[in-house]
């Protein structure tokens, strides 16, 4: 157990599941620690910055940390994306807004039944060997400290998944993600490279509840309408993101042009021992297991 002392606020947190370093690289050198410096939670502008993005999220269900990952780091992450997205595999499928096969008793034209196309290349945790700097940044525990400061929760786990729990999504020419949904809480991610044109982030911040699905408004979204609900999400190379995609409808417009779009996705849980389901696995990484030469740590 770790006693943190966060302005007035003391936080009992037991570490989560220790990973072992990648290489002896200090994470601190990866980002602008100057002006962003999470591995001291204690620091005024630490805390500032962290209720800055909570009170984002709770307005609009997206916060973004702009500049955050210095630049020579980030060329370095965008060159590792580069070498493995080429050998990597590459899904194209259609699904719901919903992530879910469409039952049989919602009537014909509702949302439920709606079906759009994705398609990306996802890269996996076992992917990145132990020189990768975006993996040291991902296993580093200040950064999974500060998310759980900014996400007002005591203590976050890395997923137990040697492939989903960090990926890079690779999108090229054509490639897209179609209005939908997340079925976890929240995402964290890191936007790498932008695309020539097209791969907007596009979202309805907060479009449904726990207690209202909406299904009208969603289905106007679906159905191309346009309004001042639907905002473009600025992602620069380098910018920090959260992300309450559960309720909050959300797309990425075709990328056009040679040059691809990365995003890195760092995947926290706030129980111990989270994987992705086997299927995801599957249709995600065209493989359910990782490979035995893999040198990730848990």
């Amino acid at each position: 157990m770790r006693r943190l002392v966060v302005g007035s606020v003391v936080i009992e947190r037991q570490l989560a599941t220790s990973y072992a370093a990648a290489v002896a690289i200090d994470p601190r050198t990866l980002i602008d620690s100057d002006r962003y410096p999470i591995h001291d939670l204690a620091n005024p502008r630490t805390v500032a910055l962290a209720a800055e993005c909570r009170d984002r999220l709770d307005a609009t269900g997206v916060a973004i940390v702009p500049a955050f990952v210095h630049p020579d780091a980030l060329d370095a992450m965008v060159a590792e994306s580069a070498r493995l997205a080429p050998v990597t595999h590459h899904q194209d499928v259609s699904g719901t807004p919903y992530l879910e096969l469409p039952a049989p008793d919602w009537p014909a034209g509702h949302p439920r039944l709606a079906l759009g196309r994705s398609a990306l290349t996802a890269i996996a945790y076992d992917d990145f060997g132990a020189g990768s700097q975006l993996r040291a940044l991902y296993e580093w525990d200040a950064l999974m400290e500060f998310v759980a400061l900014v996400l007002s929760r005591d203590c976050l786990y890395r997923y137990h998944d040697r492939l989903g729990a960090l990926n890079v999504a690779s999108m090229t020419h054509g490639d897209e993600l179609w209005w939908h949904f997340d079925q976890t809480d929240f995402v964290v991610s890191i936007a790498l490279q932008s695309s020539v044109r097209g791969g907007d982030f596009e979202c309805v911040s907060m479009l449904r509840t726990s207690d209202d699905e909406r299904y009208d408004d969603v289905a106007s979204v679906l159905a191309g309408e346009r309004n001042a609900s639907v905002t473009t999400v600025p992602m620069e190379p380098g910018t920090l993101m959260f992300f309450q995609g559960r309720h909050s409808l959300h797309r990425v417009t075709p990328i056009e042009g040679p040059t691809p779009r990365y995003v890195a996705l760092l995947a926290y849980d706030t129980q111990p021992g989270t994987c992705s389901s086997e299927l995801l696995r599957l249709v995600r990484y065209g493989r359910a297991e990782a490979r035995a030469t893999t040198s990730t740590s848990h």
